[in-house]
């Protein structure tokens, strides 16, 4: 089984990321599953903002397309929680689209009657309280807890840097009790801080889960490629999910100048 793993974070500026990813991943990973963890050339810039968010989508579903062209993927995984292209992907990807936010939100339900996030920085917090009322989930939403981390590059620092990853865990243990003090069960952790969380093996807060969530993504990509393998089916494509025609696909390739769609 072949995993791509999409990552927002800039493999040049945020490579200490990645790497700690791809070891959660890889200790996550049934023995015959190869997990490829991707960053993007220029993301994770800003994604707070809409504005640079729209460009970090574009180099998602240009890898998603590469994924699609190549065939030799049994599922494409969305590791990014702000769920960047997940809709387009699973339009044109016949294997399993997988999306961060969606697997974590819907598995903190089974644990736990309300979850809350604890995310990289304040201004995300409305675009999250979007995203999990879009799931259906505004309910079990507990709360939406920031870092004070708002400078994304110092996440590459936590895993280098001990004073630096000290300063991190004690925001984290500050921002999980502020949830859990609101009636959080569980906790999720929306960025680079997951994998953080993973590699230091904390899994718990005062008795309340804290997702390893890198590490769950494997393991639903691998039970997602094994559902796919056993039924032929991967997404449904009755409405949301409609796939294009092949001939508007080949259109748009010609229109657009996008090789990866060449042949439909």
């Amino acid at each position: 089984m072949r995993i791509w793993y999409q990552l927002l974070s800039s493999e040049t500026r945020l490579k200490n990321s990645v790497a700690a990813t791809q070891w959660v991943a890889n200790r996550a990973a049934a023995p015959d599953t190869v997990v490829e963890v991707h960053g993007t050339p220029h993301g994770a810039l800003g994604d707070q903002f809409r504005f640079f968010w729209h460009y970090d989508v574009r180099e998602v579903i240009e890898n998603g397309l590469k994924v699609r062209s190549s065939k030799n993927y049994d599922a494409f995984v969305i590791a990014n929680s702000l769920d960047p292209g997940l809709i387009e992907l699973r339009e044109m990807l016949d294997i399993p689209v997988l999306s961060f936010m969606e697997i974590c939100c819907f598995t903190a339900c089974q644990m736990g009657d309300r979850f809350g996030l604890v995310v990289p920085n304040a201004r995300m917090a409305p675009r999250y309280a979007e995203i999990v009322r879009g799931y259906g989930l505004g309910s079990r939403l507990a709360a939406i807890e920031p870092l004070k981390f708002d400078n994304i590059s110092r996440f590459d620092e936590v895993f280098t840097d001990p004073e630096v990853g000290d300063e991190l865990m004690e925001q984290m243990l500050i921002a999980s009790r502020r949830a859990i003090a609101l009636g959080a069960e569980v906790i999720i952790s929306t960025g680079p801080h997951s994998a953080f969380m993973s590699k230091r093996g904390v899994f718990q807060i005062d008795g309340v889960p804290v997702l390893d969530c890198y590490s769950l993504l494997v393991k639903s990509a691998e039970t997602m490629v094994a559902m796919h393998r056993l039924t032929g089916i991967a997404v449904s494509r009755k409405l949301l999910y409609q796939a294009p025609p092949e001939d508007l696909i080949r259109q748009c390739a010609e229109v657009r100048n996008i090789d990866a769609l060449r042949n439909g």
